[in-house]
């Protein structure tokens, strides 16, 4: 699934009755809801920095306290560096991202809205904006609002995690998150090296169909976790139930699929099928539920989440 796919899943759903807008957040807590500790002198002294980025390079003269994030999946970075966006995209959708929403229970942090408010961002009154590439066209538009850098979307979330810590001086914090997160997968990958030889699926349901997910969107999961892909589905794709069937995954992984959301459940819609209880997974009781669809992202919470969600599935059985 590519970033059209990916942004398509993330923005086609608005949630209806919403309130859009609301008060900007308090520069003085943290991502935790704390007083913010004032930064090291090292961090401090850092700034001026210039940020080399999409449109070029932009100068941010002080340690940036406001952070407008106009890309959803940046709210999810900046939380893991404990900043909390002053303004941010997709505030409306955050019921799909239970983990996200519960950092930021409490804050006040403005809906830039589905498509991006200017109107909204700029009263904001952001000390920097964060945006990703589908912006760069209004590259001009936002500088005049606040100093901008352009990140590309890309799968790479351990190297966008990095680009945003730099822009605002969490260089630090980004390093101990992915030292974490690589000590985690390395101790769980050797306590699922007994099912290193049974095949695994993630995958959506909309009713009809499984959707799949290309390499790049689940490597987390079979490089860091050493499991093992099902072989002929790569490249990811829309599986009817009977080429399931034909693959026959010792394990499979259904992910909350809020596009095209099921009202009783996937696991309730499926349970007096012929075909899928004749497979491997729903025989042996091997089908895990997942309600947040962040693992699935280049988010580095929903990641994190992710690694922890397989062992818990599989790491007890």
């Amino acid at each position: 699934m590519h970033r059209q796919a990916w942004l398509a899943l993330l923005l086609l759903i608005a949630i209806a009755g919403m309130i859009a807008g609301c008060t900007a957040s308090d520069p003085g807590t943290d991502a935790s809801g704390d007083p913010k500790k004032p930064e090291g002198t090292a961090a401090q002294a850092s700034f001026p920095r210039t940020i080399k980025h999409m449109k070029g390079e932009t100068v941010i003269k002080e340690r940036p306290v406001k952070i407008a994030a106009p890309y959803l999946t940046f709210v999810d970075d900046l939380v893991v560096l404990d900043e909390i966006p002053v303004a941010a995209q997709g505030m409306a959708m955050m019921s799909s991202f239970p983990n996200l929403q519960k950092k930021l229970e409490g804050k006040s942090v403005i809906d830039l809205g589905k498509e991006v408010s200017m109107e909204r961002l700029l009263a904001s009154q952001p000390d920097l904006i964060i945006a990703s590439d589908d912006m760069a066209d209004k590259y001009e538009q936002l500088s005049q609002i606040a100093p901008t850098v352009i990140f590309p979307y890309t799968e790479d979330w351990k190297g966008t995690l990095q680009l945003i810590a730099g822009a605002i001086g969490k260089e630090e914090k980004a390093a101990a998150f992915l030292a974490d997160f690589d000590r985690k997968a390395k101790e769980y990958k050797a306590k699922l090296a007994s099912r290193s030889g049974e095949t695994v699926l993630f995958a959506m349901y909309g009713g009809k169909e499984f959707i799949t997910f290309n390499e790049q969107r689940v490597a987390d999961f079979y490089k860091e976790l050493g499991l093992k892909q099902v072989p002929g589905n790569e490249k990811g794709g829309s599986l009817s139930l009977e080429t399931l069937a034909t693959m026959n995954p010792d394990h499979i992984f259904i992910v909350n699929n809020y596009a095209t959301p099921i009202k009783q459940g996937v696991e309730e819609m499926l349970k007096d099928n012929a075909i899928w209880n004749g497979m491997k997974a729903p025989k042996s009781n091997q089908v895990y539920y997942i309600e947040d669809t962040s693992i699935l992202g280049p988010m580095p919470l929903g990641k994190m989440i992710a690694i922890e969600e397989v062992m818990k599935a599989m790491g007890n059985r």
